[in-house]
């Protein structure tokens, strides 16, 4: 005997399909924004500072000026991804590729330079939200096709 999918499941149903949809656009947006980073003109910029930052949970703050067409500009952003950690160990392993001084490639958005960063491309924390989107998604869908509908 199939189990039932009877009206009282169907507003969940819907949010969880809704919910699904919408991670999973949302998710496929970033991802594309994080491959197009990959194309971005590149220059040479110098690390200005470059410190754990945060208690409890930890995360790398790097800051790097650069020139762009003559006009300086600064940025923080390491990848198109945050990182954090409770490992405070695992932030010092980041940060030892960006000391004070250091001179850095800077991959900059030609239509914004001030939007820049230090590692382009698609990393594995972007693929999450598409893959959770996804799963939630696959839920409803498998229900609808695997148990009988019954809506009276």
């Amino acid at each position: 005997m199939k189990a039932v999918i009877g009206r009282k499941d169907l507003p969940g149903l819907v949010v969880m399909t809704v919910i699904g949809i919408g991670l999973s656009l949302l998710g496929s947006v970033k991802l594309k924004n994080a491959a197009e980073t990959n194309q971005w003109p590149i220059t040479t910029g110098i690390v200005t500072s470059s410190e754990v930052g945060g208690v409890g949970k930890f995360y790398p703050s790097v800051n790097y000026s650069f020139l762009v067409d003559s006009v300086e500009y600064t940025s923080n952003r390491i990848s198109t991804m945050n990182v954090s950690t409770k490992k405070r160990s695992d932030v010092e392993e980041i940060l030892k590729s960006y000391p004070v001084d250091k001179e850095v490639e800077v991959y900059y958005n030609p239509s914004d330079p001030s939007e820049a960063l230090l590692e382009p491309g698609i990393h594995t924390g972007n693929t999450l939200l598409l893959a959770f989107g996804i799963l939630i998604l696959a839920i409803p869908v498998f229900l609808i096709i695997f148990m009988k509908v019954d809506l009276n």
